[in-house]
């Protein structure tokens, strides 16, 4: 895939607040101001004493203001409030002038500080919308076409051919499972839009997460015994917490059918306490990562482009298992044991 096309200079210096980035660059741009700044204020000494240039002054602090990162900003706007006094002391400007230029240095620098940092936050806010509105689009165009796919080669199949009835039933169950499949996919699309329209609720009542985990294992046992895995589910923390047992199940139903889908012969699931939090941890001995292309968290894991490798996949189910955590105030961390993955969900507790 090719990179996107770069934005001219001139479009990114109008378009971005504070484009200037690099020790050189804003040392270079600081300079050039100062220079300007220091010309103004010859000019001011070469002409008349009703001349002033003042309204120049103000552009090259606007421009830093604009340009430049807080701190030469406000080494700008220092130059900028001492030029008046020195054109007063040397009699150049008569008081009212630099009272004048004054005010107006220090209104420029303060409102036009706020607005830029408004600005900058707007930009942001906006670009990351646009990033998260792509992410999702892509991840629900790829995750629901399997699906979909799925059910039209096989009602093809069962209609090209007549069958015997057995056949015909056979088909019908494929069709079912898929549309089970296209129906959790959909159900997991719409938690993470309401998740970025923060218009996600939570039903939050006081859990056990020994019955969590209970639940969990008798969901996972036949799958796993399918798939000649062995699964240990920890069902003895002594562990309550406040939260969701809808969502929390499908935060661990995740986890545990990302191990099963690479694990060789083993998934565990543990449970232990760590100060005010509890501490669930869902390992698989799938290979894990390769050493030095190890990451540590969800988002290293998508933004570096190495979910796919390992289940093939765009993570949609770790996107969940993630927003899941995030809304109950925890976290999700990836540990790397030999020869396996362990995913370590981070909850807090009301009590042990």
């Amino acid at each position: 895939m090719s990179d996107p096309p770069r934005p001219a200079p001139l479009v990114t210096i109008f378009s971005r607040a504070r484009p200037v980035r690099g020790t050189r660059r804003v040392v270079g741009l600081v300079l050039v101001i100062l220079a300007l700044m220091a010309g103004i204020t010859v000019l001011e000494f070469v002409t008349q004493p009703d001349e002033t240039f003042g309204g120049l002054m103000l552009l090259c602090l606007v421009a830093a203001i604009w340009l430049l990162p807080p701190w030469p900003t406000l080494l700008i706007g220092a130059v900028a409030l001492i030029q008046p006094a020195v054109l007063e002391i040397t009699g150049q400007w008569p008081a009212l002038t630099t009272d004048f230029q004054f005010i107006a240095v220090a209104v420029v620098t303060v409102f036009g500080t706020v607005a830029v940092r408004a600005l900058g936050r707007v930009g942001a806010e906006r670009e990351a919308l646009i990033a998260g509105l792509t992410r999702f689009t892509s991840e629900a165009a790829h995750e629901l076409n399997s699906p979909l796919s799925a059910i039209r080669v096989a009602a093809d199949v069962t209609l090209r051919h007549p069958r015997e009835p057995e056949r015909y039933v056979a088909s019908l169950g494929q069709i079912r499972d898929q549309a089970v499949r296209l129906s959790v996919l959909t159900e997991g699309l719409l938690l993470l839009a309401r998740r970025d329209a923060k218009a996600l609720v939570l039903r939050r009542a006081p859990l056990s997460l020994d019955d969590v985990m209970e639940e969990l294992y008798d969901r996972w046992r036949e799958p796993a015994e399918r798939a000649g895995v062995d699964l240990e589910v920890d069902r003895e923390s002594g562990v309550e917490l406040s939260g969701d047992a809808v969502l929390l199940g499908r935060l661990f139903d995740n986890l545990v059918e990302n191990s099963l889908r690479h694990a060789k012969g083993r998934i565990s699931v543990s449970t232990r306490v760590d100060g005010g939090a509890c501490l669930v941890g869902v390992e698989d001995d799938g290979g894990g990562f390769p050493e030095g292309d190890r990451p540590t968290t969800v988002e290293q894991l998508k933004s570096g482009d190495r979910l796919p490798a390992r289940s093939g996949g765009t993570g949609l189910g770790l996107s969940i298992a993630l927003a899941i955590a995030t809304e109950h105030g925890g976290t999700i961390n990836l540990e790397h044991p030999i020869g396996g993955l362990r995913t370590v969900v981070r909850l807090p507790v009301t009590s042990n």
